[in-house]
């Protein structure tokens, strides 16, 4: 029986080891979650749009009754008779009850900016999960490109090797060998400045994810479906609704119309209730007596009739930022939609370059290979393959470059829409 827990144990303890150690492939939804939870600028964020909220709350102390006590206490010695002590204690309240709409006003532009807050945070949501899959797609091209510059030092020193065989039966000159050469260690520069961007792509992904810079890093490799391109009317106004920037400049406008009314309300009266509760006594503990006591309540109303132009200038200042307000939305309503439309041509073009790279590669491809049988007979000159070796690593590479290109601006796309 012991031997049987204590089997089980080891085996736990193995199945334990072997999790901590073993590297599965991040897939890109493990990314997204991942940079949602531990990015520290999505973070940071949440602490300024906590702060934000804060704020806005704030102003519900405006409507709030004030209350203020105190109690004191001193020994004077008047003339010379002798010291005398006193001690008084008070209990006031005062409450705004209107002052020309301003409270009011004010709780309607806090509320406006709370929920100007809430969006700004859906932003920068929307906003990290574009920089990790701009990241994903940046590393996963780095590294194919690099399966590319390996796959071609294969090929060079496969096309050098055969180039130093002709040579030693005559039917290949000098320079033939040379040529093959340098295409060997143009390759292995290649190699070496590919692993270095890689593991520049490693870094920042890292950094976006939330993860130590140098974390090792396995990403699986996405399944690649079609590309669906809506057309521009079809979802403009989608984009224009729920588009997050101008979501907030739409806000921005409400809160600088209701910043009017609150500096209109310097022209109205105001109307406060105040009461008050007072003791004094000589003696400390008479003074919460009543025999002493005076309580007083009363209704206060003010009316400024004249405070230079501040009022005015005010009102001026609140009404210039509430035009500005508007011109910022509709500028950035019309920059919408040329981005938006920029966009959509973007990614139909990069959708007919994916097509025709691939016709050009399955093409280079089949053009290679025939190269390579003509040169083993000495039909087609060394030249000529080296010429062809390269088209047929420009066409794989420029396929790489653009399908994920494409993705990248797919995910520009469901940002411009307020998606992640």
């Amino acid at each position: 029986m012991h031997l049987r827990i204590l089997g089980s144990l080891l085996l736990f303890l193995t199945s334990i080891s072997g999790f901590g150690q073993s590297s599965s492939p991040i897939t890109l939804d493990d990314c997204i979650r991942i940079g949602l939870e531990h990015n520290q600028s999505l973070r940071i964020n949440r602490f300024e749009t906590d702060r934000s909220v804060s704020q806005a709350k704030s102003n519900i102390g405006m409507v709030l009754p004030v209350v203020n006590f105190s109690l004191s206490g001193a020994s004077t010695d008047l003339f010379g008779t002798g010291w005398n002590e006193g001690y008084s204690s008070s209990l006031t309240l005062s409450q705004n009850i209107w002052d020309g709409g301003a409270w009011w006003n004010t709780l309607k532009s806090a509320k406006v900016a709370q929920d100007a807050a809430s969006i700004q945070y859906e932003s920068y949501e929307v906003n990290t999960v574009y920089q990790v899959k701009a990241a994903y797609y940046s590393y996963l091209s780095t590294q194919q490109l690099l399966d590319v510059y390996r796959e071609n030092q294969t090929t060079s020193q496969y096309q050098h090797q055969l180039t130093l065989e002709r040579f030693k039966l005559g039917a290949a000159s000098q320079n033939d060998t040379l040529r093959t050469r340098v295409n060997i260690e143009n390759s292995r520069l290649q190699i070496i400045n590919g692993e270095l961007d890689l593991q520049s792509k490693s870094r920042n992904l890292n950094i976006i994810l939330g993860r130590e810079a140098n974390a090792a890093l396995t990403l699986a490799e996405p399944v690649w479906q079609e590309v669906e391109i809506p057309g521009v009317d079809q979802i403009m106004d989608e984009v224009l609704s729920s588009n997050h920037s101008l979501r907030l400049l739409e806000q921005n406008k409400e809160i600088m119309a209701y910043n009017v009314k609150i500096a209109k309300s310097g022209y109205m009266p105001s109307l406060g209730l105040s009461a008050s509760y007072r003791n004094s006594a000589a003696a400390m503990g008479d003074v919460f007596g009543e025999t002493t006591s005076t309580k007083s309540a009363g209704l206060s109303l003010s009316w400024n009739l004249f405070n230079g132009t501040r009022t005015s200038r005010g009102v001026e200042q609140g009404r210039i930022n509430a035009k500005m307000a508007v011109e910022n939305y509709d500028l950035s309503a019309r920059n919408l939609r040329k981005e938006l439309a920029q966009t959509l041509e973007q990614m139909d073009a990069l959708k007919e370059s994916v097509k025709i790279s691939q016709l050009i590669l399955t093409a280079s491809e089949q053009d290679l290979l025939l190269a390579q049988e003509q040169y083993k007979i000495g039909s087609l000159s060394i030249l000529d393959v080296l010429r062809i070796t390269a088209s047929y690593e420009d066409a794989k590479s420029n396929l790489i470059r653009t399908q994920h290109n494409l993705k990248v601006a797919e995910a520009g796309l469901l940002q411009l829409m307020g998606k992640r």
